[in-house]
Parts: structure tokens; sequence; C-alpha cells
């Protein structure tokens, strides 16, 4: 076990450069692919924020959450999730998508995963701009409590690395595998307390409340939503991040096995 993970980390580390201009290369051609380019890496995640405001905050009239506007303790929730659904349901298909490369070429596969998180991180960025831009019109301010923003984001980057990890390999022994990850995501948006408050659970169903407590993808929202709004501080969710790094570090062994256990099968699998 320690042996893969080792190897895991010495791939990824040995070829932080390489990572970088893939993902580069995927994100240019990305763009070269439309005449609109970078406006896109706006335009699409800030159609997808008014369209779930729309549906649940003017039909369904979704009032402020405490004394926060709903608009912008929404918005805290969906830029992490627009950053985290795309990095695991493309790094589902990490492997896959690049089986062209793989059979012509000696390639480090164990690095695709993180590949295709730091392309989305670009776009990430993208939609913090736009986010800041709202709250400013909204009367939040950045403080210095925004600077936990980076361990929240490192979080989310470590995950969905360790989870593609394993589910990139899955995906290349069988294809429904990005299919069965496709349709959890669609439920995990609305399980994930993004678009409501767990607040909201109560009374009998406090077991419900305390299982999604434990959902990796809900301690980084609510450490977003901690650092734009709350400002209790890292160590007031201590035990959610407790199941947090256990939770990613059995990901990232079992991802690491499992890619060290078919690192020479890859190219039959195709």
């Amino acid at each position: 076990m320690f042996k893969s993970m080792n190897y895991v980390l010495k791939e990824n580390f040995n070829n932080l450069y390489r990572i970088y201009s893939i993902s580069k290369y995927e994100l240019l051609a990305d763009m070269r692919d439309s005449k609109l380019g970078l406006f896109w890496n706006f335009a699409n995640p800030v159609i997808q924020v008014l369209t779930y405001w729309f549906m649940f905050g003017l039909v369904f009239k979704k009032k402020n959450v405490g004394d926060i506007s709903y608009l912008p303790w929404m918005l805290g929730g969906m830029v992490v999730w627009f950053f985290i659904s795309p990095c695991i349901t493309n790094g589902c298909n990490a492997i896959y998508a690049k089986r062209d490369v793989i059979t012509k070429m000696k390639f480090p596969i164990s690095v695709l995963p993180a590949t295709v998180v730091l392309k989305e991180l670009f776009n990430h960025v993208c939609l913090m701009i736009v986010v800041l831009i709202i709250f400013l019109g909204y009367g939040i301010y950045p403080t210095l409590q925004w600077v936990q923003l980076i361990y929240y984001l490192f979080c989310g980057i470590v995950f969905a690395v360790c989870l593609s990890l394993t589910t990139s390999v899955l995906n290349m022994l069988a294809r429904d595998t990005r299919k069965l990850i496709l349709a959890c995501m669609r439920l995990l948006l609305y399980v994930t307390p993004v678009l409501w408050s767990l607040d909201q659970i109560s009374g009998k169903y406090r077991i419900l409340k305390s299982i999604i407590k434990i959902n990796p993808i809900y301690y980084v929202v609510q450490g977003y939503r901690d650092c734009f709004f709350y400002h209790y501080g890292v160590f007031h969710y201590w035990k959610s991040a407790l199941a947090f790094w256990v939770i990613t570090l059995v990901l990232f062994a079992f991802g690491s096995f499992m890619m060290y256990k078919f690192k020479h099968k890859f190219i039959d699998m195709i």
C-alpha cells in the first residue's frame, strides 16, 4: 500500500511541469473551439447561478439564511460546487480521454487526474472574480478571514485528485463507472447543502444531518461560507475536518493501489 502511495506521489511531483503544460494546452484548446473564448469561462457559471437563483430565490421564494441574503449565501456554496463537480466528472474520464497518447508513448498515467483538476482551477478563479463583484454589490467585503480560503481550496483540490485516482481506473475497468458518477452528481447537488441550509433538518432527521456533515464536499462548502460570512475559523469544524481527511486519505490509498496495480495494463483495457 505504502509502495503504491509513494509511487503516485513521486510520479506527480516529478512531473509538475508536465501537469501544468497539459492543463494549459487543454484549457487553450477549449478556448480555441469557440469565437468568444475566455468569455465562456465567466458566462457559463454565471448563467447556471442565475438559473438556480431564479428557481430557488424567486419561484420557490427562498428567504434570507439568517442575516445573509439568499443569492450571496447560495453563491458561497455554488462556487465550490462548480469547481469540484467537473473535477469529479471529468477526472473519472481522465485516463480514457488520453487513450491515444497512452498507446503511442510511455506516459506517467497517474498525473492525469491532477491535470483535470488544475484546468478546472482556472475556471474556479474566473468564477471567484464574479462572486467577489456580486458580494461587493451586497456590501460583503473581503476580510482577513478570507485568507483561510487557501486552505479550503487546497482541501477541494486534494479531495478531487484522490477521488479521481480511483474513479479513473475504475472507468477503465468498466465504462459504466462514468455514467454512474454523472447520475450520482446530479443527486449529490441536492443532497449536499449547497442550495439549502442544513439547519432546515431537525428533530427525527438528526441522524441524516450527521451523515451529511461527513460529506467531504459539504466540508469545503461550509468552509468557504465560513470565510465569506460567519468567521468561526478552521478549528470550529474540527469534527468535519477529521472526517474529511480520513475519507480523503482512504481514497488516496485505495486510488494509489489501483493505479499502481494496473499501471502496465491500461493499454490492454483500451
